[in-house]
């Protein structure tokens, strides 16, 4: 008699365990959620006290809903200033540049829409056309350059790199942040770009803000440790997701919101930023 309540208790275990399983993938790859950070600095400009900063990543085709319509809600209700798209949103051998035109045409009526492009993007043989469609719809498409955002008088610097699988004749990260502290020495700047290597290859970068992805959260998310998988291949990725300080700078590494690899997300819901900015008095 015990050995057989034993069973039937083993049983229901596993087929929870089971259920809790099944729930975590659909998250993965259905759910979607915002995460929410706030940065203080002496630097920020008074007009921009409160200014926020919605990040999308990674999308590699994933839909929330017809047209993306839960996700184009969620930015909404966050009230953006600005949306920033930091790559991988179309890939090889696959039709996603219809249904991103039919996010980016709804994005841009939230708030202003910037792009820079992720290593698929480049490799899906598909840039000029990924280019051409979002200055149709009104997204700016930073290609390692910088320009500036204007508020109440005042300004910050936006730059975006291109991502490495781009061509071999760009000028480097550090070079473009060289040009811009040349010219605008004292300007508080945010940086686009899609890799999350930043704080290894330039942790003295002359920025403020970076803004990248690539990560996908570590693909499978184990609770109390953080992702399992780099995108490389590493196991336990440094640099998977949240927010990380070089010292010189703070970065922000997004989840994302899809995937491009036959392994699934796990305990991984997808992904939307949102970074308020504060001044603080010096």
């Amino acid at each position: 008699m015990r050995r057989k309540r034993a069973g039937h208790i083993l049983i229901k275990l596993v087929a929870a365990l089971l259920i809790i399983c099944a729930a975590l993938l659909l998250l993965g790859k259905y759910g979607l959620s915002v995460t929410r950070y706030t940065l203080s600095s002496d630097r920020l400009p008074d007009s921009f006290e409160g200014f926020r900063i919605v990040q999308l990543s990674d999308l590699h085709g994933s839909e929330f809903g017809a047209d993306n319509k839960r996700l184009v809600r969620a930015v909404a209700d966050e009230s953006p200033d600005i949306i920033v798209m930091t790559g991988d949103f179309i890939g090889k051998n696959q039709n996603y540049l219809p249904g991103l035109k039919i996010l980016v045409d709804q994005l841009v009526t939230i708030a202003p829409v910037y792009f820079v492009s992720g290593n698929h993007d480049w490799a899906s043989g598909e840039i000029e056309d990924l280019a051409d469609m979002l200055a149709n719809a009104g997204v700016t498409y930073l290609k390692n350059e910088y320009l500036p955002l204007t508020r109440g008088g005042e300004s910050i610097l936006l730059c975006g790199v291109e991502d490495p699988n781009g061509r071999a004749d760009m000028i480097r990260p550090d070079e473009l942040v060289d040009i811009i502290n040349k010219d605008f020495p004292d300007s508080f700047v945010v940086l686009l770009g899609h890799r999350n290597y930043w704080i290894t290859k330039y942790p003295e970068l002359k920025v403020d803000i970076i803004f990248c992805g690539h990560s996908h959260g570590g693909i499978i998310r184990i609770p109390g440790v953080g992702g399992l998988l780099g995108t490389s291949g590493e196991l336990l990725p440094r640099y998977d997701a949240g927010l990380f300080e070089s010292g010189r700078y703070v970065m922000i590494v997004s989840r994302g919101l899809g995937n491009s690899i036959s392994v699934p997300r796990f305990a991984n819901t997808p992904e939307i930023v949102t970074l308020t900015l504060n001044k603080t008095q010096s």
